[in-house]
């Protein structure tokens, strides 16, 4: 399975990357194409060059081909870097950056102060972390506070369905 890559990560290639390519003596990964209107190719880069016929200068992919325009992928640091939730938790989607709610917590890198924080944000910051606890759909989590609810009566639930409060227990309805 190919990785999915994030859109924010791809930068327009190099003369660094070259370097790269001509230090190691290997090509790098990368996506090209000659006009702006074309769709994207991933292939490998092996070079550069500024031939006298072109007024710009072009990438050559592995075989050979010249290309006008290169990227390569480069993740952030902070998206490599991604925290552990913890049992019970999950990370926030960054792309696109999933809402925060009341509870919801970031994760504060800081060697001084590492750790968890509830967030008072109302939208995630671009490069913090968020988690939210994972609330388990468990019968048995449900059948222990039937006692705090009356028998008989149907109780709507946040994720739009209702339980039906029986002598025995409940029942989704």
């Amino acid at each position: 399975m190919t990785e999915q890559k994030i859109e924010k990560f791809w930068r327009d290639a190099t003369a660094e990357d070259v370097a790269g390519i001509v230090k190691t003596g290997k090509p790098i990964p990368a996506r090209i194409r000659n006009a702006s209107n074309e769709v994207w190719r991933e292939d490998l880069i092996a070079g550069w060059s500024l031939p006298c016929f072109l007024p710009v200068a072009v990438w050559i992919d592995e075989g050979g081909v010249r290309w006008r325009q290169c990227q390569v992928y480069e993740p952030q640091q902070w998206w490599l870097d991604k925290p552990d939730p913890g049992e019970g938790y999950r990370l926030l989607e960054k792309f696109p950056a999933e809402g925060l709610q009341p509870g919801d917590e970031w994760f504060e890198p800081s060697p001084f102060e590492v750790g968890w924080k509830v967030s008072h944000n109302e939208r995630q910051a671009d490069i913090l972390w968020y988690r939210r606890r994972v609330e388990p759909n468990s019968p048995e989590k449900l059948d222990s506070c039937v006692d705090h609810l009356e028998v008989g009566k149907e109780y709507k639930l946040p994720s739009g369905q209702s339980i039906f409060v029986t002598e025995k227990g409940f029942e989704v309805v």
